[in-house]
């Protein structure tokens, strides 16, 4: 297994667009939302094999007390390779010593992000 994880090379909208288009929760955003998302970013992870990006994943931070994982996402074709792991790991490593850090996930995927130390609250989550 040969790639490279990259926490200061941003990718192109065009290469996050590919990825997202893979996902059911991400593959209408459109180009120029993605650039600017891009523009706004200051803690993520790529991973590129051949210069191509196959995996990423973001977070949203004050800095201190709050962070949001986000987007963590390796394409279809790289699955169960443990970039998922690698993607996590690296995003938690920049947000060392964040109070709290919180992230949305699918039930299927709890046990994986239980692995780093994530656990289910009984909470209201609200969305607008």
């Amino acid at each position: 297994m040969e790639f490279e994880t990259n926490t200061t090379d941003l990718p192109s909208e065009k290469e996050l667009k590919k990825l997202f288009s893979q996902t059911t929760w991400a593959s209408k955003r459109k180009n120029t939302d993605i650039k600017k998302m891009l523009e706004n970013l200051t803690v993520f992870v790529t991973i590129r094999e051949n210069s191509e990006l196959i995996g990423f994943g973001r977070a949203i931070s004050d800095g201190i007390y709050r962070a949001l994982v986000d987007d963590i996402i390796v394409s279809s074709d790289n699955q169960k390779r443990g970039l998922g792991k690698i993607i996590v790991e690296k995003l938690l490593e920049q947000l060392a010593g964040i109070d709290e850090i919180f992230l949305n996930t699918k039930p299927e995927l709890e046990e994986f992000y239980k692995k780093f130390g994530f656990n289910k609250v009984n909470t209201i989550t609200m969305k607008k």
